[in-house]
This record gives structure tokens, C-alpha cells and sequence, in this order.
């Protein structure tokens, strides 16, 4: 009994910790809100021109009607680190993303997730029924303890 109590009291107190970001008063918890401290020069980002092929996100128009930029992601806040991300991407006529991938990222394994995730979510114009745009690209630029699109 005492040995599973043991065991069963770390995770408790670490699943308790989860949300002590939503309690008020804890903000201070959150290294976004001290200034941020660059570790690194921001990387040298990618040429998006050059990534992008006479075909992509072609036929019609690209236009968001609904989006929101992603949380610079704690961990590499407070670790003062600062990248970017080239997400792809397709568009449905019904004006949702779909196919949403990281395909490059510098440094990688920081920010990927939070910009899939932010792509996810935007809603764009709709199409005419059955057409599609295929391979949009964006480029997020964490810099600085903010957040772009270029």
C-alpha cells in the first residue's frame, strides 16, 4: 500500500501543477510574461518564394476570413530561443485546411506543433464547390517572444 501511494503521489502533484496557469494570481508563472531574452540571433529564414512551385495554391484566390496567430511556445520562450516554421497546407471549398504539415522548421522540434495547430484552425474564404487550392505555404517567424506571418 505505502509503495503505491508512493508512486501514485508524484503523478497527482504533477497533474495538479497542469493547471495552476488557469488559477488567477499565477501568471507569473508563465515566462511570457517576463521580457524575453534571446539566447541565439534569429535564424537566417527561408526563401518562401522559392519553396513555393508554379502549381501551388493555385486557381483561385487565398484569402482568411478567420485566424489567430499561434502562443510563442513556453519552453522555447524561456529557453530565449527564436526560429521559424514553413507550414503547407490545402484548402477545401468549404474553406477549412486540411493536410496541415510542418514542412520546415528551424531550430526543429520548438515550434512546429504550435503553428500546425494555429493553421488548423483558420477558416478561409469558400471556394467554388469542388475546387481546391493544394500546397499553400505560410511561414511563421517566432522572433524576439513574438509571433509573424511573412
Amino acid at each position: 500500500m505505502i509503495k503505491f501511494v508512493t508512486c501514485l503521489l508524484p503523478a497527482l502533484l504533477l497533474a495538479g501543477c497542469s493547471s495552476l496557469a488557469s488559477l488567477p494570481g499565477t501568471d507569473r508563472l508563465d515566462p511570457r510574461s517576463a521580457p524575453f531574452m534571446p539566447a541565439q540571433p534569429f535564424p537566417v529564414p527561408a526563401n518562401v518564394e522559392r519553396l513555393i512551385g508554379p502549381e501551388d495554391c493555385q486557381g483561385a484566390q487565398l484569402a482568411a476570413q478567420e485566424f489567430e496567430m499561434p502562443d510563442y511556445p513556453v519552453r522555447a520562450y524561456s529557453r530565449g530561443l527564436q526560429g521559424w516554421v514553413v507550414v503547407r497546407f490545402h484548402v477545401y471549398d468549404t474553406g477549412r485546411p486540411a493536410r496541415v504539415r510542418a514542412a520546415e522548421a528551424v531550430p526543429a522540434g520548438h515550434f512546429e506543433a504550435a503553428a500546425v495547430r494555429a493553421v488548423e484552425d483558420w477558416r478561409f474564404r469558400q471556394l467554388p464547390e469542388g475546387q481546391a487550392l493544394s500546397n499553400c505555404v505560410v511561414l511563421f517567424e517566432f522572433r524576439n517572444g513574438a509571433v509573424r506571418v511573412r
